[in-house]
C-alpha cells in the first residue's frame, strides 16, 4: 500500500456528497432551519432541500456585506418573526445555522437564544454552525450538529427498558439479529430519531437506559448526555468482520454485567452462507471500498479479503482512528492494495479507471468509472452479522447489474 496521505487542494466530485448538516437537522422531528449566511453559502444547501423535498421547512437570512461589517445580531430577532408567520405550520424547534464567518464576527448566541426564548416560548432554538473550515478539529460540523440533535431531550426521572441507537442517521434493519439480542438482555426498545415523527414523542428516547453509539459522529452527543443526563453510552461502530462481531456482542453483554444467553448460531451460518454465495457469484471481479458507503473502509476492505474476494482500492481521504489497525494490518498483509484520496487535487484527472469492477459506495464508482455499484452509503442500516449478510447480498446485485451511475448520483440527490 504505502500510502501517504496528503492534505492537497481538494478536488470535490459530483458524487460527492450525503447528509449533509441541512439534511441531518431535519430529522429532528417538527423542525425548521434557518440559515443566516452570504448569498454563496445558501446555494448548495437550498439546491438539496428541493432534492430531498423539505424546501417548505428551510429559510435563508442572505446577508449584506453591512450585516457582516456591523455585525447582525439585531437583524435575527425580526427574520425568526418572518419566518414563524409564513411556515404553514409553527415549528416545535428552530435551528438557527451560521457559516463559518460568524466564527470572526463574534455573535453572542447565547443572548440571541435567550431573547428567542422568551419571545416565542413554545419553540426551543438551537444556534448550529455550518463551518467547513472546523472539519478537522474535534467537533466537525457532522459531529456539531449531532450534539444540537441529542441536547433537545430532556432528562426523565424514570427509564424504561429501552437503549438508544446513537451515531448513525439511519436506523439498523428490523431484521439484524441486534433487535433480539437486546430484548433477550431485558431491554425491548431499541429506539432511533426516525422513528418519531412528533417531537413530543422524541422525548420517549431520553428514557432509554443507555445509549449505543454505532458511528463515531455520535460519540460526543453520547459523552454529552452522559454527563447531563447520566445516561451510559458504550461505542461499538459498525464492523464486517465476522470475528470482530462476536467480540462485540461479548463486550456489550459484559458492559452490561449480564450474562450472554442468546444463540447466535442462525445468525452466523447465514452470514457465512452468505459469503460463499456472494464469492460465487462476484468471482475475482475487482473490488473498490469506498469511504463514502462505509465509516471503517479498511474495515470492511480486511474483512472481504478476508473472506477471499479481489480487493483492489480503498477510497478514502484519510484513515480515522478507529481504522488505523485495520489499515496497518492491510499495509502488513496486502500491500498490493491500492488506497486512493478521492479529494486529492490529481483525482480530477480520472487517469486510475477500473470499469470492469465493482464500486462499494457511489464516489468510488464514479472515480474509477465501475460499471457495477454496490448501493450503501455510510453503514446505514447495517449493524451485526445481518450487516455482513446485507453487504452480500448488495455485492450479489451488483456482480449481476450494470449501473446507470448518473441516474443513480440523481436519485440520491447529492449536493455538493
Amino acid at each position: 500500500m504505502g500510502c501517504k496521505f496528503e492534505d492537497t487542494l481538494h478536488y470535490s466530485s459530483p458524487a460527492n456528497g450525503g447528509r449533509g448538516i441541512v439534511r441531518t437537522g431535519m430529522l429532528i422531528p417538527e423542525s425548521a432551519e434557518l440559515f443566516v449566511c452570504p448569498f454563496a453559502c445558501g446555494r448548495h444547501g437550498s439546491i438539496s432541500a428541493v432534492k430531498q423535498n423539505f424546501k417548505d421547512r428551510l429559510a435563508y437570512l442572505y446577508l449584506e456585506q453591512s450585516d457582516i461589517i456591523e455585525g447582525y445580531d439585531d437583524v435575527i430577532v425580526p427574520a425568526v418573526g418572518e419566518l414563524l408567520e409564513s411556515l404553514p405550520k409553527r415549528p416545535k424547534v428552530l435551528l438557527i445555522f451560521v457559516s463559518c464567518l460568524d466564527d470572526l464576527i463574534g455573535t453572542d448566541h447565547e443572548a440571541l437564544q435567550k431573547t428567542l426564548s422568551e419571545t416565542y416560548p413554545d419553540i426551543r432554538f438551537r444556534s448550529c454552525h455550518m463551518n467547513p473550515i472546523s472539519a478537522g478539529s474535534k467537533t466537525p460540523p457532522t459531529v456539531s450538529i449531532q450534539n444540537d440533535m441529542y441536547s433537545l431531550l430532556d432528562k426523565q426521572k424514570e427509564l424504561d427498558e429501552g437503549v438508544n441507537c446513537i451515531g448513525s442517521l439511519a436506523a439498523v434493519s428490523e431484521d439484524s439479529e441486534i433487535h433480539s439480542f437486546l430484548r433477550d438482555m431485558g431491554f425491548s426498545r431499541f429506539r432511533h430519531i426516525t422513528h418519531y415523527d412528533k417531537f413530543d414523542e422524541y422525548q420517549e428516547m431520553a428514557k432509554s437506559q443507555f445509549n449505543l453509539v454505532i458511528a463515531p459522529a455520535g460519540r460526543q452527543a453520547a459523552e454529552q448526555m452522559e454527563e447531563r443526563m447520566e445516561k451510559p453510552f458504550l461505542f461499538l461502530p459498525v464492523s464486517y468482520r465476522l470475528e470482530e462481531i462476536e467480540n462485540q456482542y461479548q463486550k456489550l453483554s459484559r458492559w452490561l454485567n449480564r450474562e450472554m444467553t442468546f444463540d447466535f448460531t442462525e445468525y452466523q451460518e447465514r452470514a457465512r452462507q452468505s459469503i460463499e454465495r456472494a464469492k460465487e457469484t462476484v468471482g475475482d471481479l475487482p473490488i473498490i471500498v469506498d469511504a463514502s458507503a462505509v465509516i471503517r473502509p479498511f474495515d470492511m476492505a480486511r474483512a472481504l479479503l478476508e473472506y477471499g474476494f479481489h480487493v483492489v482500492r480503498i477510497q478514502a481521504q484519510e484513515c480515522i482512528p478507529i481504522d488505523q489497525e485495520n489499515f496497518a494490518w492491510l499495509e502488513r498483509e496486502h500491500p498490493e492494495v491500492e488506497v486512493m484520496q478521492p479529494k486529492h487535487h490529481k483525482a480530477v484527472l480520472q487517469d486510475r479507471r477500473i470499469p470492469e469492477s465493482i464500486s462499494i459506495g457511489v464516489d468510488g464508482a464514479y472515480l474509477a468509472g465501475s460499471r457495477h455499484v454496490a448501493d450503501l452509503f455510510a453503514d446505514e442500516g447495517m449493524y451485526g452479522y445481518h450487516g455482513v449478510e446485507l453487504l452480500m447480498q448488495k455485492l450479489e446485485k451488483a456482480a449481476n447489474e450494470t449501473t446507470d451511475l448518473k441516474q443513480m448520483i440523481e436519485e440520491y440527490g447529492l449536493v455538493v
